[in-house]
């Protein structure tokens, strides 16, 4: 009898062993859950900040060897990777940012540094676009191509537009943002601004007027009731 009591309680406290172990297990397995998805959530969070940095690394380093009315920027390395020049070109994930680029204007003959791919890298409603970075995610898969506007399932997208390395590189200015395409400045001088593109305002000291650049006609055109 002593026996059989002594296995029931050996048997009982198996059980609980089992079951404590699995709540254990249940509870270990649920922290490193969360942990993976705050984990994932602080490098996404990184990575955003990564791509504003090598962003504005490559608007800093746009240069325009053609001339034209357009600044190029640094040209893509292997596998669309971002060029050496520019520095940090990695993810929080540690992986390789895509990077892809825009030549507007005349061909980039000049300078090999520099891009001279006129094959859209964004679709028409983006038109401005010089250049685009993009993180592959927590997946690691590229989702995004250059039919989309925005960025796909969980990669993440920054872009750099033509009034960006305008507004920095003509003018010295600081930076602005990426929502803004077009640029957002005037030219104030007496004589023509040598260094043109479409859209840029200029205004004329000589005669107090303001003017617009339109490439479709290589004129400036006054703006009247302004």
């Amino acid at each position: 009898m002593k026996r059989m009591r002594k296995k029931g309680f050996m048997l009982v406290e198996v059980m609980i062993a089992i079951i404590m172990a699995g709540i254990l297990a249940a509870v270990l397995g649920t922290i490193g859950y969360y942990t993976v998805m705050q984990g994932n959530t602080l490098k996404m969070q990184n990575t955003k900040t990564i791509l504003d940095v090598v962003r504005s690394r490559l608007v800093n380093l746009a240069a325009n060897p053609d001339n034209d009315q357009y600044f190029e920027l640094l040209k893509e390395d292997a596998n669309n990777t971002v060029p050496v020049a520019a520095g940090l070109g990695k993810d929080a994930w540690g992986r390789n940012l895509f990077y892809s680029t825009y030549d507007f204007g005349t061909l980039n003959t000049f300078d090999s540094n520099y891009t001279n791919n006129q094959v859209a890298i964004a679709p028409v409603s983006n038109a401005n676009i010089l250049g685009r970075l993009i993180s592959y995610g927590e997946d690691g898969i590229l989702q995004t191509n250059a039919t989309h506007s925005v960025a796909q399932g969980d990669d993440l997208m920054i872009e750099i537009g033509i009034g960006e390395t305008n507004h920095l590189r003509l003018y010295g200015g600081s930076d602005i943002t990426t929502e803004t395409r077009g640029y957002n400045s005037v030219v104030v001088s007496a004589t023509t601004p040598t260094n043109i593109y479409p859209g840029l305002l200029w205004h004329n000291t000589s005669d107090n007027r303001l003017y617009l650049y339109d490439a479709n006609t290589s004129t400036w055109v006054r703006v009247v009731n302004l």
